[in-house]
C-alpha cells in the first residue's frame, strides 16, 4: 500500500506516460481509481480534477463503503496478508491482519464490499471485507476460480477462470453457495457484467455476446470486447474494432451515442449517475471524461510529460545536473539552495558531461556543445557546431579529448584546446551514446542498431561488441573496460556481457529505459515500473536489490563516483536520490513549473525556491 502515509514523502503530481489498464468510480462519484503500468495506481479528487496519492505494488484497490475511502491488501514476503483502509480525506491509513492468503474484490454488489477468498481448507468463498466472516463457500469451486463478479442485488455470482481461456463460466447462487449452471463460452480473457432481466454480458476474443439464462442462449453479438455498464443496467459502452466507444441501450441493442476519436480505449467506467464515461488508453496514462449522452468530451484528467532524461554528478559527487524538458539545474546535493537553472538557448537539450578534474560542465545544446563553470554555473565558451543536434558527450580519461555524437551519425573529437581533430563517421544512423574506454583511446559508440568500438587515433572502427538483432534502447559500459550490457526493445531483453564474445546473462525481460554500472561494478537497471534493479554480480544475472517507491517511470539513472549515490530521474520531472548501501531514499529533486525548484529531505525537510501550484503535497497524520 502506499510508502507515504507517514507524511515524511510528498504525493508528486504524477507521469502521462504508460498505459492504462482500469478505471473505477467511487460510490458517491466524487472520486476516481486509475490503474496504469508500473504497479501504480492513482486516486483522482474529480471535483478539483487533480491526482491526491499515486501508490505502488498494490492489489486491485477498491472503493469501501466508508466515503472517501480506498481497501487494499498487501502480501507481506515473508507470510500473511494485512488489509488496508485509507482515508482520502485525511491521507490515514488503517492496516489489520487480513485472515486469508488472499482476496479478490467481488465486483457489482450494491450495498456491501465482499472478497473472494481461499480457505484455510482450500474453499473458494465469499467474505465480508470489513469483518472478513465467510458469506458462503462455493461448492466445488477449482483453484482456476481467481475472479468474481455479482448481480446487482447480490444473488448470483459469475467466476471467469484466471487461468484457462476458453473455460466456460460457473454461475453460483451467492446466498448458499450453490452452483446455478454455466455459460459455456468465455475464459480468462473474459469479462462479464449482469443485465437486469436474467440476462448477461461476456465480453473477450474481439467480441461482446448477450446471454439470456432462461432460454441458454446467446441473443445478441457485438463488435469488441472493452465494455462497461451503466449503474442502472440501461446502457452498454463498447470499443469497437475502429477503437471507437459506442454506447447501446440494453433493451433494444441499438447504438445510442459514439464516443468519436477515443483512441486505444482500453478501460472504461460509467459515473454513477450515468451522466460521463471515464477512458483509459493503452498509449498513455490520461483518463478521459466524456459525456455519455452527447458522445461530446468533457475534461481530461492528465498527468505531467516532464521526463528527466539525463544525469551527472560533479567528480567530487556534491552536485547533481538534471535535464528536464530541456531545463539544466545543478543541484548542491548538501546545501541548502535549491539549484542553479542554466539558460538554453537553443531549446533542445539532450546531454550533460563534467570534465574529468570536475572544473567545466558541457551541455549538449541542440546543435552546440556550451561550457559552463561547474561551481559558479557561469559561461565558459562554446564549441562551433557542426550542422547536426548533438546527443550524446564524452571526456576521455585525461580530460584531453572530448567526443560528441550527433544525430547525423558522425562523432566529431575536439582537443583540450576545443579544435576540431577528427570525425568518425559511417555509422548511418544517430549516435546517441557514447564512452571512452580506460585507455583513452577506443570510444564506444551506439546507434539504434549497433554497439561499437572505434580507434579515435586512426578513426577506424575496431569490432562489434555484439550482435544485435533489435532495436538498441539503453547501453552502459563496465568501470573495468571489459563488461558491457544492452537492453534491446522488441525482444525487452536486457543482456549483460563479462566481455566482447562472452555469452551473455539476460536477467530481465522486460522494457529497460536506463542503465548505469557503479564505481564498484554494479549495475542499476531502470525500466517501465517504478522500481530500480541492481546487481552487484551483473554477469551472473543476480538480482541482490531493489529500489521501490519512485514517483514516476524511471528514465536516467547515475551513480556518485565514489558510488554512494544513486540518482533515479523519472518522468514526471522528479529525481530519488538513493543512498545504495542502506538502499534508503535520501531525498526528492523537483523542478517547478514556475521555474523554482524543490528539495525534499528524509525526515520531511523542504527547501523550496518557487510555487509548487500542486505539483506536490504533504497529507498530515492522525
Amino acid at each position: 500500500m502506499p510508502i507515504n502515509h507517514d507524511g515524511i514523502w510528498p504525493e508528486v503530481r504524477p507521469t502521462a506516460e504508460g498505459r492504462t489498464h482500469s478505471v473505477q468510480f467511487s460510490p458517491d462519484g466524487r472520486y476516481l481509481i486509475s490503474g496504469h503500468s508500473g504497479d501504480r495506481e492513482r486516486v483522482w479528487d474529480l471535483a478539483s480534477r487533480t491526482p491526491l496519492f499515486e501508490w505502488t505494488d498494490t492489489h486491485e484497490p477498491v472503493f469501501g463503503l466508508e466515503p472517501a475511502t480506498v481497501i487494499d491488501l498487501e502480501y507481506l514476503p515473508l507470510g500473511g496478508t494485512l488489509l488496508h483502509s485509507t482515508d482520502l480525506r485525511t491521507g490515514h491509513t488503517r492496516t489489520r491482519e487480513w485472515p486469508y492468503e488472499d482476496g479478490w474484490p467481488v465486483s457489482g454488489v450494491e450495498g456491501r464490499l465482499e472478497f473472494l477468498v481461499t480457505t484455510s481448507d482450500g474453499d473458494k468463498a465469499i467474505v465480508d471485507a470489513g469483518t472478513g466472516v465467510v458469506r458462503c463457500v462455493l461448492s466445488g469451486a477449482t483453484d482456476e476460480v481467481g475472479r468474481s463478479v455479482a448481480s446487482r442485488d447480490g444473488r448470483l455470482l459469475a467466476t471467469p477462470s484466471y487461468k484457462l481461456k476458453n473455460d466456460p463460466i460457473p454461475i453460483w447462487n451467492a446466498e448458499d453457495g450453490t452452483r446455478r449452471g454455466v455459460i459455456p463460452f468465455g475464459g480468462r480473457s473474459s469479462t462479464v457484467v449482469f443485465l437486469p432481466g436474467a440476462r448477461c454480458v461476456i465480453a473477450g476474443d474481439g467480441t461482446t455476446r448477450v446471454w439470456d439464462f432462461a432460454t441458454e442462449a446467446v441473443v445478441t453479438e457485438l463488435d469488441g470486447d472493452e465494455i462497461a455498464l451503466s449503474a442502472d443496467g440501461t446502457r452498454l459502452a463498447v470499443t469497437d474494432e475502429e477503437a471507437d466507444v459506442v454506447i447501446y441501450s440494453t433493451d433494444t441493442w441499438e447504438p445510442l451515442v459514439t464516443l468519436e476519436d477515443t483512441g486505444s480505449a482500453y478501460a472504461m467506467a460509467f459515473s454513477p449517475d450515468g451522466s460521463h464515461v471515464a477512458t483509459g488508453h493503452d498509449d498513455d496514462s490520461i483518463i478521459r471524461m466524456w459525456d455519455s449522452y452527447s458522445g461530446r468530451p468533457a475534461y481530461d484528467l492528465s498527468g505531467v510529460t516532464r521526463e528527466v532524461h539525463a544525469l551527472a554528478f560533479s567528480t567530487d559527487g556534491q552536485r547533481l545536473t538534471t535535464v528536464t524538458d530541456d531545463e539544466v539545474r545543478i543541484w548542491d546535493i548538501g546545501g541548502e539552495r535549491p539549484a542553479h537553472r542554466l539558460p538554453a538557448p537553443g531549446g533542445a537539450v539532450h546531454t550533460v558531461a563534467y570534465s574529468p578534474d570536475g572544473s567545466l560542465l558541457a551541455v549538449a545544446d541542440d546543435e552546440t556543445v556550451r561550457f559552463w563553470d561547474s561551481t559558479t554555473a557561469s559561461p565558459a565558451g562554446a564549441l562551433e557546431p557542426t550542422g547536426s543536434p548533438v546527443l550524446a558527450l564524452a571526456f576521455a580519461p585525461s580530460g584531453g579529448m572530448l567526443a560528441t555524437a550527433c544525430e547525423d551519425g558522425t562523432v566529431h573529437l575536439w582537443d583540450a584546446g576545443r579544435e576540431h581533430v577528427g570525425v568518425l563517421d559511417g555509422l548511418g544512423r544517430p549516435a546517441w551514446y557514447a564512452a571512452f574506454h580506460l585507455d583513452g583511446r577506443h570510444l564506444v559508440v551506439a546507434d539504434d542498431d549497433t554497439v561499437c568500438l572505434w580507434d579515435t587515433g586512426t578513426g577506424k572502427l575496431v569490432l562489434h561488441l555484439a550482435d544485435i538483432e533489435d532495436r538498441v534502447d539503453a547501453v552502459a559500459i563496465a568501470p573495468d573496460g571489459r563488461g558491457f550490457a544492452i537492453a534491446t526493445d522488441s525482444s525487452d531483453r536486457l543482456s549483460v556481457y563479462r566481455a566482447a564474445g562472452t555469452e551473455p546473462a539476460t536477467p530481465y525481460t522486460d522494457t529497460v529505459s536506463s542503465l548505469a554500472y557503479s564505481p564498484g561494478g554494479a549495475l542499476a537497471v531502470g525500466s517501465d515500473e517504478n522500481t530500480v534493479h541492481i546487481l552487484k554480480d551483473p554477469g551472473s544475472g543476480d538480482w541482490n536489490g531493489f529500489l521501490d517507491g519512485h514517483t514516476g517511470l524511471v528514465r536516467s539513472l547515475a551513480y556518485s563516483p565514489d558510488g554512494r549515490l544513486l540518482a533515479a530521474g523519472c518522468d514526471n520531472g522528479v529525481v530519488h536520490l538513493w543512498d545504495t548501501e542502506s538502499e534508503r531514499r535520501l531525498a526528492l529533486l523537483m523542478a517547478l513549473d514556475d521555474g523554482g525548484s524543490a528539495i525534499v529531505r528524509a525526515g520531511g525537510q523542504r527547501i523550496v525556491d518557487g510555487s509548487p501550484n500542486g505539483e506536490f503535497h504533504f497529507w498530515g497524520v492522525r
